[in-house]
C-alpha cells in the first residue's frame, strides 16, 4: 500500500479551512477532500469575498487559487498579511494553488507571502498533509 491509498479521515478534525477559487469544480473537489479528512470548510468564489469573511469565520488555514479575475491570489495574500492578528495567534497561513505551472511556481508564490504551494490537479494526500502541517504551526 502506498501513501495515497488511504487519506487520514481524522487528520483535520477541528481545523477550519477557507477555500478561495473562482472555479466551482475546483472548489468542490478541494472542499470534498478536506471534509473527508475532517476539516470544517468554507468556500468562496473570489478573493474579495474571502477577505470579507476572514474576521467573521476566523479560519485556521486558507487555500487560494492564484489566477482569478479582478483580484488574484497575490492580492488576497497581501491583504491577509495586512489584517490585524489576535494576540497569541499567527497570521493566517495561506496555501497557493495553481494550474499555471512555473509562471506561478513556488519561486514566486513563497516570497509573495504564501506558506506553501500546490499544483492543480491536486494530490489529495499532499493537500491534507499541507493543511494539517500549517494548522499545527498557526
Amino acid at each position: 500500500m502506498g501513501r495515497h491509498d488511504h487519506l487520514p479521515t481524522d487528520a483535520l478534525v477541528g481545523v477550519h479551512v477557507l477555500i478561495v477559487d473562482d472555479d466551482p469544480d475546483a472548489r468542490e473537489l478541494i472542499s470534498t477532500v478536506l471534509r473527508y479528512c475532517g476539516a470544517l470548510v468554507t468556500d468562496v468564489g473570489s478573493a474579495s469575498e474571502g477577505l470579507r469573511l476572514l474576521t467573521r469565520i476566523m479560519p485556521d488555514v486558507a487555500v487560494c487559487d492564484i489566477a482569478m479575475p479582478e483580484r488574484d491570489g497575490y492580492w488576497f495574500v497581501r491583504e491577509t498579511l495586512g489584517q490585524p492578528v489576535e494576540p497569541g495567534r499567527s497570521p493566517l497561513p495561506v496555501i497557493a494553488i495553481t494550474a499555471h505551472g512555473e509562471a506561478h511556481g513556488p519561486d514566486r508564490t513563497l516570497p509573495a507571502g504564501f506558506q506553501a504551494h500546490i499544483r492543480k490537479p491536486i494530490d489529495p494526500w499532499e493537500l491534507c498533509r499541507l493543511v494539517a502541517s500549517l494548522a499545527r504551526r498557526a
